[in-house]
């Protein structure tokens, strides 16, 4: 069977992640006969007291969160069927035209290279497949 994980190889002792804090702070409230409602009434309360001026915004963020950055849309020629090193210098050559930023280029470079990583790890798992096929090592 190897290191290969089917449905009959599977860990002896699986390490979970323990349980969600959601789910930690509801049992916590069970226990001291506490409701969901009764915490939102003090949140709510809280915002609106002048005793803590910061509890407004941490309210406010929560119900409207802050939208995370994103990197802008760029456009450049190309190919997605090129050579991994032609798509690398098609990246640099957009850097050197302008028409993208250095930053947004270092991302598309490294994806590049982790899809070359992957590529290589998927043709090394095939060929192992092959060489085991071809020793009689495989059992099923």
């Amino acid at each position: 069977m190897g290191g290969k994980f089917t449905k009959d190889n599977q860990p002896s002792v699986r390490k979970g992640r323990g349980k969600a804090k959601i789910n930690l702070i509801k049992e916590a409230m069970k226990r001291g006969e506490r409701t969901e409602e009764e915490f939102y009434d003090l949140l709510v309360d809280r915002a609106f007291s002048r005793d803590d001026p910061n509890a407004f915004m941490e309210v406010l963020k929560r119900l409207y969160p802050i939208d995370k950055s994103t990197m802008p849309m760029v456009e450049f020629s190309f190919s997605p069927s090129s050579k991994p090193h032609e798509q690398a210098a098609q990246v640099m050559a957009a850097v050197a035209d302008g028409s993208i930023p250095a930053d947004i280029a270092q991302v598309f470079v490294s994806s590049i290279s982790s899809m070359m990583k992957i590529e290589e790890i998927t043709d090394i798992s095939h060929r192992l497949d092959e060489i085991e096929k071809a020793l009689s090592l495989k059992h099923g």
